[in-house]
């Protein structure tokens, strides 16, 4: 089949997802927000860049909380030429599905060998473009999409010629996700080791010098900031859940995959590893398409291993761990096919018991992705509604003054829709909040409105009458059940004679009212 017939059909593959998100889930892409409060904090900075030129989450005050810059940047060119939110909002999930359907035409494309395209090549193209869980990721107004594409232009840099164009490849993936760099050492080495010694050397030498600039840049911008090399969202999950490195793999491989259609299957990943395995050390050289499906497989099982380290799948079902996957997700599903239709050797079978044997897992990868299309856009707009919560507690917010702080754990939808100061409590914004001078940080920035929220911050005060808790309307968790989130409030302390604590699962920090004049105290600056 001819690259632009295969194109074509990838492209209708990723149309037809779009086309079910809308029956599925009509009202998600025009009358939903985003299902991640991580999408409003990059849609902060994304305005900051616009407006100002600079990653700033409070306006004038450089931050480190945007993981991917890149995405931030290029958020900012919606918010430039979008008339109100709602055109905003809407910009960027078309933007996002665009770029999901980019990364799998170019996946198309690593996994060839510049002829025709072969009928499981055409299948994992097209598996990525349908799948589900990219899809929504592709408009969930987080970096994810543009991730894919990184990862995916990453092993179709090291399959030509050139090294330099592997190196800016190399030197622009940590700018979208900095665990990235994993594939670009790990690429190379799977598709040159025991094959070609010099250009293992030129491309390995490549990735590290792209990979090094790109890395040093964001340290020495977050060291001079914050003065933590790491962005904060790396600090914030060293602790997350409690995990130590063993139970982290061990969620991650057995919880977390299991979440993803294809990628849920540990026979299916154990028998494409296995013709991978085959194709790296055989004696018979394998073709170019099973060479590099083999390489982008190997190469995403060794981002999901560093993944899951740095960010622990506390809670698998849930949006903001799946995240740890999705950036390398096409290289898994769009190698699978190709690895699959090699299992058995071609020597065993006749040409015609062959092809049925092929055709068959084709279509039972197809099956395994249709089957969750209901409950993944079902989720998506479930996550949205949860979200809208703290979109609705922002809005609210929108008329506190500029010397007014708001404490907030949602602090992405309420730093972009509130006025005021807002101190993220988990630290990913506020970076004081991470080390020992915390307290003294919150007591400089004295709170005139705390959000709460049952399962992520409450707050104690021996005279709860003297506060005002205002409720926010929440949302269900799912259209099929009448389950909702735990109740959300803003809580207005406008006596500074009120203290109290407030508590972050395990952490119990002291707080103060603010005075009448203002939340922050004259030393606040």
């Amino acid at each position: 089949m001819s690259r632009r017939v295969a194109a074509g059909l990838v492209v209708l593959a990723g149309a037809v997802s779009f086309a079910a998100l809308l029956f599925v889930a009509p009202d998600y892409l025009v009358a939903r927000g985003f299902p991640l409060d991580d999408s409003w904090t990059y849609a902060v900075y994304a305005r900051s860049v616009a407006h100002s030129g600079t990653f700033a989450y409070n306006p004038g005050i450089p931050a480190t909380g945007a993981m991917s810059p890149l995405w931030a940047l290029l958020l900012a060119v919606p918010h430039l030429v979008a008339s109100n939110v709602f055109t905003f909002v809407l910009s960027v999930k078309l933007l996002g599905f665009a770029l999901h359907v980019a990364a799998s035409l170019l996946l198309l494309r690593a996994l060839g060998d510049g002829v025709d395209v072969r009928p499981a090549q055409l299948a994992g193209a097209m598996l990525v473009a349908f799948h589900p869980d990219l899809v929504s990721a592709s408009m969930s107004g987080v970096e994810v999409p543009l991730a894919n594409v990184a990862a995916v232009s990453v092993l179709l840099a090291a399959g030509r010629s050139s090294a330099q164009l592997f190196g800016a490849v190399c030197l622009l993936a940590p700018l979208v996700r900095p665990e990235l760099t994993v594939l670009c050492v790990a690429v190379p080495v799977a598709l040159f080791a025991r094959r070609s010694n010099r250009r293992l050397g030129i491309f390995v030498g490549a990735a590290i010098i792209g990979t090094a600039v790109s890395l040093a840049c964001i340290g020495m911008r977050n060291l001079a900031v914050s003065g933590l090399a790491l962005p904060a969202a790396f600090y914030t999950s060293v602790s997350l859940g409690g995990l130590g490195l063993v139970d982290r793999q061990f969620a991650g491989w057995r919880e977390l995959l299991a979440q993803f259609a294809i990628a849920d299957s540990s026979v299916l990943l154990a028998a494409a590893t296995l013709v991978a395995g085959r194709a790296f050390l055989g004696r018979e050289s394998a073709s170019t398409p099973v060479l590099r499906a083999a390489a982008g497989l190997v190469s995403a099982l060794a981002f999901c291993i560093v993944s899951f380290a740095v960010f622990p799948p506390a809670d698998a079902d849930a949006f903001s761990s799946r995240r740890a996957v999705l950036p390398v997700l096409p290289l898994i599903v769009g190698s699978m096919p190709v690895l699959l239709c090699e299992v058995i050797p071609r020597r065993l079978l006749p040409a015609r018991p062959m092809r049925f044997v092929q055709f068959a897992i084709l279509v039972l990868l197809v099956a395994s992705v249709l089957v969750r299309v209901n409950l993944r856009f079902g989720a998506l707009v479930a996550d949205a509604q949860t979200v809208d919560a703290a979109v609705a507690i922002g809005k609210q917010l929108a008329s506190a003054k500029p010397d007014q702080t708001v404490w907030a754990v949602d602090a992405g939808a309420v730093r972009y829709f509130g006025g005021g100061f807002v101190v993220d409590l988990r630290g990913v914004n506020s970076t004081e909040m991470l080390g020992p001078k915390a307290a003294a940080f919150l007591t400089r920035h004295r709170p005139r409105y705390i959000q709460t929220e049952a399962e992520q911050l409450r707050v104690e005060v021996e005279a709860p009458e003297r506060l005002q808790a205002i409720p926010v309307r929440t949302f269900p968790v799912s259209a099929a059940t009448s389950q909702a989130r735990s109740q959300q409030w803003i809580v207005v302390c406008s006596d500074p004679d009120v203290i109290g604590n407030i508590v972050m699962r395990d952490r119990r920090l002291p707080f103060r009212c603010a005075p009448p004049n203002g939340s922050r105290t004259a030393d606040a600056r």
